[in-house]
């Protein structure tokens, strides 16, 4: 099965975690490198300073770090290391994907076009409605 945004995306929505950390976490997904190499980046990887990271949140980098923490110790599992060379980014990459026995729920189906899963939650509406012509006057 092919891992896309909108997997992860969902996987993020059902995460228990704080608001700061939601917004983290899908600011890191933004980034994430679909095609392999591109911004030389291997295939579900994303790469940031901590600094960017940061600003974009609008955090302290130790506020930052609290919420790395949060989405490592999560069902995301964040894992992040640095790259080779004094200046370079740190790599974030949603490890909890890379293992087979995560839950299948959280992509759909391509045949799935329905807004609900169970046929019992649509609903089915017969009769009239009438409009008085009465002045409210």
């Amino acid at each position: 099965m092919e891992l896309t945004t909108g997997a992860i995306l969902r996987r993020i929505t059902h995460t228990n975690l704080s608001c700061a950390a939601h917004k983290l976490a899908t600011l890191i997904l933004d980034g994430v490198a679909w095609k392999e190499g591109y911004n030389g980046l291997p295939h579900g990887t994303a790469a940031f300073t901590l600094s960017d990271l940061a600003e974009r949140m609008e955090v302290s980098r130790q506020h930052l770090h609290s919420l790395l923490t949060e989405l490592a110790t999560s069902g995301l599992r964040l894992l992040r290391h640095r790259g080779k060379g004094r200046f370079a980014p740190w790599l974030f990459r949603f490890t909890a994907f890379d293992q087979s026995d995560y839950p299948g729920d959280v992509t759909s189906g391509g045949g799935d076009i329905s807004l609900s899963r169970e046929d019992s939650h649509k609903t089915i509406f017969s009769g009239h409605i009438n409009i008085d012509e009465v002045t409210n006057v």
